[in-house]
């Protein structure tokens, strides 16, 4: 076999000669170099496994970590805590999906990065006949929530795992509807969220003139989210009676009519009982609520992406209940 690079060396493309055992020397310049060069530098260490749960599992501070161990910087830990959460992906598969038919439970958790706004896509899916959601990579996207991004993240679940989804659980965020008609999906919109948004312009606490009014529409709202199908017509009935009226708080108004035009889509829990439909996103909530506690001192989005798999390779489930409630036909 001809050895072209110890013919021609490749600085001045001159004649080579050896230069002791494994080095060459070319003949013009008389520079030398190894054929078999070694890696440089120290060995790489083993994968701190205990830095790993004691970090990313246990909420533990790298300048805790760093106070038992003198003679390592927190430069040094940091550094070492991301080689081994790259190792940790390469060995750990994806979580493993439910057989089955699913439902999917999505929530968005925002970050701020140099004055840019990134954005996290989290999903779970859980089968009809089980109380554990396992959870899918997440997805960082700079820019605020919207529908574009949504659509490209749903679609980059395998297309196996979509034929198999039957309802989709969310906020009710903009353009959900679009996502959910164009896969042929229920929706269930998150209760809490709607809830969340009343209390706010409730005015309970406010002393507002109109605070009976307020008080009124947002029982009303309360009523016909968990009514009956045999009560649902008398509190739409009810509802609709306190929006017409004049005194009428506007912002209050605009929640109530779309809270009606939607009705359906908070009732999917009620509507659809073999389905087993949580009535809220709090499954995914409490994951963003873990994911913020463990990266909240993050200062690149390549770091947060990291740590966020890791966790979620760590965890895999989240509990997610369906609503119970007793049916009268």
């Amino acid at each position: 076999m001809n050895k072209i690079h110890e013919k021609i060396s490749p600085c001045c493309q001159a004649k080579v000669y050896k230069f002791g055992g494994k080095r060459r020397q070319c003949s013009l310049c008389k520079k030398t170099w190894t054929l078999w060069p070694k890696k440089r530098g120290r060995r790489s260490l083993r994968p701190r496994h205990n830095l790993l749960e004691k970090v990313v599992a246990g909420k533990q501070s790298l300048i805790l970590r760093q106070s038992k161990r003198d003679h390592l910087t927190v430069a040094a830990l940091s550094a070492r805590l991301r080689r081994t959460m790259e190792n940790f992906l390469k060995r750990r598969q994806a979580n493993t999906l439910p057989a089955g038919p699913l439902i999917l439970v999505i929530d968005a958790l925002w970050f701020r990065f140099k004055d840019q706004r990134w954005t996290m896509y989290l999903m779970a899916v859980r089968s009809i006949c089980r109380d554990k959601a396992v959870i899918l990579d997440p997805r960082l996207i700079i820019d605020r929530e919207n529908h574009s991004d949504w659509s490209r993240v749903v679609d980059g679940i395998p297309r196996k795992t979509r034929n198999r989804i039957k309802a989709l659980v969310c906020d009710g965020f903009r353009g959900s509807d679009r996502i959910a008609k164009s896969n042929s999906w229920i929706i269930q919109r998150c209760h809490f969220h709607l809830l969340a948004q009343m209390q706010v312009n409730r005015g309970k606490w406010k002393q507002l003139s109109d605070s009976p009014q307020r008080e009124a529409v947002y029982t009303a709202i309360r009523k016909a989210l968990i009514a009956k199908s045999v009560n649902l017509p008398r509190c739409i009935k009810q509802l609709n009676e306190l929006l017409l009226k004049n005194d009428c708080p506007r912002r209050i108004g605009a929640i109530g009519r779309e809270f009606l035009r939607r009705l359906n889509q908070f009732r999917a829990y009620q509507n659809f009982p073999e389905l087993r439909l949580p009535n809220t996103t709090n499954s995914i909530e409490s994951l963003n609520k873990i994911i913020r506690s463990r990266c909240r001192h993050l200062r690149t989005p390549k770091s947060l992406l990291l740590r966020s798999r890791v966790i979620i390779r760590i965890r895999k489930t989240v509990t997610c209940k369906p609503k119970i409630f007793n049916r009268i036909n």
